[in-house]
Formats: C-alpha cells, structure tokens, sequence
C-alpha cells in the first residue's frame, strides 16, 4: 500500500524515484559531472492534505533552488525519497560541474544551518534563501509540525517565525541512546543508508541514518519488524522518536508463526463438545 501511495504521489507531483524535482530538473544528458551527493529532506507532520503537500513541494524547490544560488553551485536535485506517512521529502544534489563537486558536501550543513538561524527569526534582506525557508515554514502549526533534517541533526517548526529574536516557532527536542521498534521501510543507498522505520506504536515514520560501512546491518531487515538502536531524537513534549542517527545495531524481531494458533487446538482435555462447553460457561456466568 505504501509503495502504491508513493508512485501515485510521484506520477501526481511529475516525479520519478531517482528522477529530477518537477520544474527546475535536467536531463541525464545535460549531467556535466554527476557524483552521488548528500540528501536533505523536509517532513509535513500530522493529517496532510493534497493541496498543503503540493504546496509544500513548490516550497521546498524553492529553498533548493535558493541555496544553489547562495552556495553559487550548479547542482540538480534528484528525488532521493518520497514517504507519505508524514509526508517527508528527501532530495539529493548532484553536481553539473566540476567546480560545484566539491561544494556538494557541504549543502546540507548549509540546509540545516539556514534553518536554525529561520528558527531564531534571523533576517536579512540580501540572502532570499533566508526568506523562502520563513515560507516553507509557515505551512507548520501544531497540528503539521515541519522539520527540516539532514543525516546529521534536524529542525522542527510548529509555527511561523517572523523576522524577529522569537524562538516560539521552533520546537524542543531530546536526544539520548536508545532504542526505537517498528517495521524497516524505504531503504535508500546514498553515501551511506537512510532508511525509514515505521513506528508501531504511531505508525509514524522515523528516519535512520548508518553510517558507510555498516550496511551488513541491514540484511534481512527490509520490510521486518526490527529494534534500531543509535542517538534517538524525540518529540520533548509527546516523546515520539523522530530520528535515529548513529545506528549501531538493527535487530529483527522474530513475528513468530502465523498460523501458530492452530497448535492451540485440543490443549483442553475431555470429550465434551466445544458448543457445550462454551453453552455451561456461559450459563454460570
């Protein structure tokens, strides 16, 4: 159901998985030097509705195309992910130029740093990246928290900011070791693995990030229930996990038998009928 949701988003926005962002894309042809680059990815929170994600999307291409122009690198970005649980958007940046390679890295400290500074109501005229990052984060309120994440850290909005020193707009949240279950979704390999664990609890996405060389973690664990270990970060007010960085174990779960419940049968002893059975017990009660 979720891959269906997925590629009915994508065909709905004219995105491909591994394609180009709507509206500002190159072909593969048009790739001067394309390398793997980083990711960063936006997420809608709560009930969200066609119309806010497709704002949200015309958003989101706006602060990429922004930060190219801030960075001065000539960088596509490439749909990377595409969750519909709490509408999170991930985009990858490959470089159309020799001197943008070795920019790409550092796009989404820049993405993150932007964010934290939108959170303080940092303002300035001359950087409108500064200013489509305050659009984007006016879709959130408190029933859509907004977050802006990388692999590293994240932010989270459940307001507006205005252009002031007001931190109302930003939300608090706890990071500690631990330990978060839920079912392994939506892996993704890029200069490291991101995949999406589902909470069970909420059956709300979290984002996992491992580090490169740890991808013999993942075996078997696609599509299983799983205990992911690493640095969780939580909501401070509700305590749901929304990220987990630094994974250093993934654990599948055994679901046990499906039809286990068949070896129930004939655990009680007699040969009275079931029907008669249930009939006495119901009778005494």
């Amino acid at each position: 159901m979720r891959r269906f949701v997925r590629w009915t988003l994508c065909a709905f926005f004219g995105l491909v998985p591994g394609g180009v962002l709507a509206g500002r894309g190159l072909s593969a042809v048009d790739t001067i030097a394309a390398v793997a680059g980083d990711s960063v990815t936006f997420r809608l929170e709560g009930e969200v509705t066609i119309d806010q994600l497709t704002v949200a999307i015309d958003r989101f291409r706006d602060v990429l195309a922004a930060l190219n122009d801030d960075q001065r690198v000539n960088v596509r970005w490439v749909l990377a992910g595409l969750d519909f649980g709490s509408a999170a958007v991930t985009a990858r940046a490959e470089a159309l130029d020799e001197e943008s390679i070795p920019k790409v890295a550092a796009l989404p400290e820049q993405f993150l740093e932007v964010a934290r500074q939108v959170s303080t109501g940092a303002d300035d005229p001359a950087r409108p990246l500064l200013r489509v990052v305050r659009d984007l984060t006016k879709l959130s309120d408190a029933s859509n928290p907004l977050v802006m994440e990388t692999a590293d850290d994240e932010v989270m909005f459940t307001a507006p900011v205005a252009p002031a020193a007001d931190r109302t707009g930003s939300q608090r949240t706890t990071k500690s070791l631990g330990t978060v279950r839920g079912r392994v979704e939506t892996l993704s390999h890029r200069k490291g693995l991101r995949f999406t664990l589902y909470d069970l609890a909420a059956d709300r996405p979290v984002s996992c990030y491992l580090q490169p060389g740890l991808e013999d973690l993942m075996r078997d664990a696609w599509g299983r229930i799983a205990d992911v270990t690493g640095v969780v970060t939580r909501d401070a007010e509700t305590g749901r996990a929304r990220a987990v960085r630094h994974v250093t174990s993934v654990d599948v779960v055994s679901e046990g038998d499906a039809t286990g419940f068949l070896r129930a049968r004939g655990a009680v002893g007699g040969t009275e009928p079931a029907e008669l059975v249930i009939r006495r017990m119901r009778n005494a009660s």
